[in-house]
C-alpha cells in the first residue's frame, strides 16, 4: 500500500472520529481511542462480563447490541454509547461507527463483517482462529488485529488491553492499518 492510501484511510477515519465525538463526547479529546463492540449472536452475556472491565479503560466504546443496555451499563461516566440492531434502521448509524472507530471487538458470528470492518481501518480485536486475522507483534511489527484464544471475558480484554497500549504508539498503529489493508480476503 502507498502512502497515499494509507494517508487517505487516516484522514477519512479522523475526520469521522471528529465528528462522532463532537456529537457524543463533546469534552473528550479525538486522541482517546474509540472502540465498537458487537454483540455476539449467543446473547449480551459475555459482551456484559467485558463491559464490566471496560469501565476501567480510558477509551469511549459504542455497543452494538439487538438488545437494550443494562440500567447500570447505561452510560457509565458518559463513555458507552449503545445502539440497537434489532430492526435496522440503525445500519447507516453503524457504518459511521465503524469508520470512526480505532478498534473493533468481534466474536465469532461478525467474522462474515470483518472484511467490511478492516477495509475502514478499523483494527480487529478477535478470535485467533480466524483466517484473515495475524495477531500483533511489535518486535517484529507484523501483524493486523490483536487476538484473543477463548471466548472468555479475561482473555477478550486482555487483547483489548494490548491494543490500547499499542494505540498510544502511532508509528505501530500506523503499521498494523497498513497491514490491515494488505490483507486477502
Amino acid at each position: 500500500m502507498g502512502k497515499s492510501e494509507l494517508k487517505k484511510i487516516l484522514e477519512m477515519k479522523s475526520l469521522a472520529k471528529e465528528n462522532l465525538y463532537r456529537t457524543c463526547w463533546p469534552k473528550d479529546k479525538t486522541s482517546k481511542p474509540l472502540v465498537i463492540l458487537f454483540e455476539p449472536e449467543a446473547g449480551p452475556e459475555p459482551l456484559l462480563h467485558l463491559l464490566e472491565g471496560c469501565l476501567v479503560l480510558k477509551a469511549n466504546f459504542i455497543i452494538v447490541s439487538k438488545t437494550e443496555p443494562a440500567d447500570f451499563i447505561r452510560h457509565p461516566a458518559g463513555k458507552m454509547t449503545w445502539v440497537n440492531t434489532e430492526d435496522g434502521r440503525n445500519k447507516p448509524k453503524i457504518d459511521e461507527y465503524i469508520e470512526a472507530a480505532d478498534m473493533a471487538v468481534v466474536f465469532e458470528d461478525h467474522m462474515k463483517r470483518i472484511e467490511e470492518i478492516m477495509a475502514k481501518g478499523t483494527v480487529i480485536i478477535g478470535h485467533e482462529k480466524s483466517t484473515f486475522l495475524q495477531n500483533y507483534h511489535p518486535n517484529d511489527e507484523t501483524g493486523n488485529a490483536f487476538t484473543y484464544a477463548t471466548l472468555n471475558p479475561w482473555d477478550i480484554f486482555t487483547a483489548m488491553v494490548r491494543a490500547m497500549e499499542t494505540f498510544r504508539f502511532p508509528y505501530d498503529w500506523q503499521n498494523i492499518i497498513r497491514g490491515i489493508v494488505k490483507t486477502k480476503f
